[in-house]
């Protein structure tokens, strides 16, 4: 009993200070918003900024993130044309469409006549009905080759050539190599821009708790004076710079998510006219949380930083 009475006498201590340093916490957490609240216009101002310096990297992502989605559905840009000898026939062809389907890297084969390809040819040039005033039709058997996502076309395109039957292939890859080269510089931009505006967003919050600290110059130096630790002055400027980079990236978050709607009817018309299907895509949950998050850490940071220069300047030791 003794024993067990000591060791509750040893773990209450613990136990109280856990519950003090709580206590502490959750005021300056809940005291800090109050002094925003105090302060609104100033204090509207400062989140709207970090918000505008926020939105655009995101928005940037967002966009990338919805061109990417696109290019995925562009199924006919790249397929495979590969024109067969002339001496090759119907059947040759058939039977050299249905072999070629069955490899893994390609989705189908359309095998397409000469007569349909000529057809094809008169309706784009638009010459009226070609094949009734020629003869003997130049053109060969010509396969369009769909490839599955993700084959590597290069390597595709070598491997039909190769096939005897086939006497040529075009294939246009340069749109494909810059579209995925635009992309990735935008993707370096992207994280480029979100870097720097991350800085922006700790310069921003250190220089409005400056302010705040400028306001409260007397008060801090009294406390400092009768024995206040430095933790203690530091916390609720800790606090109020969560505070704004939290409400600055909620704010982002919800521009970003009010240009989605307002671009969704005149998206949804665009698609329309090409027969397609597009809804543009909101930031996805692990965004959000980097987003607002990450805005709020970089608040706390700005705030440490200038609060601490400040603590040195009241005692040098």
């Amino acid at each position: 009993m003794s024993s067990a009475r000591r060791g509750g006498q040893e773990q209450l201590p613990g136990a109280a200070g856990l519950r003090a340093w709580a206590r502490r916490h959750a005021f300056s957490f809940l005291s800090s918003l109050g002094s925003l609240t105090r302060q609104p216009i100033a204090s509207s101002m400062t989140v709207i900024v970090l918000a505008v310096a926020l939105t655009l990297p995101t928005a940037l992502y967002v966009t990338l993130d919805n061109v990417e989605r696109i290019s995925q559905n562009w199924e006919r840009l790249d397929t495979i044309s590969a024109f067969l000898s002339e001496d090759v026939g119907e059947s040759e062809a058939m039977r050299l469409a249905s072999r070629l389907s069955n490899w893994s890297e390609i989705a189908s084969v359309d095998p397409i006549s000469p007569k349909t390809g000529l057809a094809e040819l008169s309706g784009q040039l638009d010459l009226g009905d070609l094949g009734d005033r020629i003869e003997d039709n130049p053109l060969p058997w010509v396969l369009e080759i769909y490839p599955t996502s993700g084959a590597d076309m290069a390597v595709l395109v070598h491997r039909v050539e190769r096939e005897s039957e086939i006497e040529m292939t075009v294939v246009d890859l340069q749109w494909l190599e810059r579209l995925d080269a635009i992309l990735e510089v935008i993707n370096q931009l992207i994280v480029l821009l979100a870097l720097l505006f991350a800085i922006g967003v700790a310069f921003i919050t250190a220089n409005t708790i400056r302010m705040d600290i400028q306001n409260r110059r007397e008060e801090i130096e009294v406390m400092a004076l009768v024995g206040a630790t430095a933790g203690f002055v530091r916390r609720p400027f800790l606090y109020s710079g969560l505070w704004y980079g939290l409400l600055g990236g909620a704010l982002a978050w919800l521009l970003i998510r009010t240009g989605l709607i307002v671009l969704s009817a005149p998206i949804a018309r665009l698609s329309g006219s090409y027969q397609t299907e597009f809804q543009l895509h909101a930031p996805g949950p692990e965004v959000t949380a980097i987003l607002i998050l990450g805005s709020g850490l970089f608040g706390i940071i700005g705030s440490w930083l200038v609060v601490s220069q400040h603590l040195r300047r009241i005692n040098p030791g």
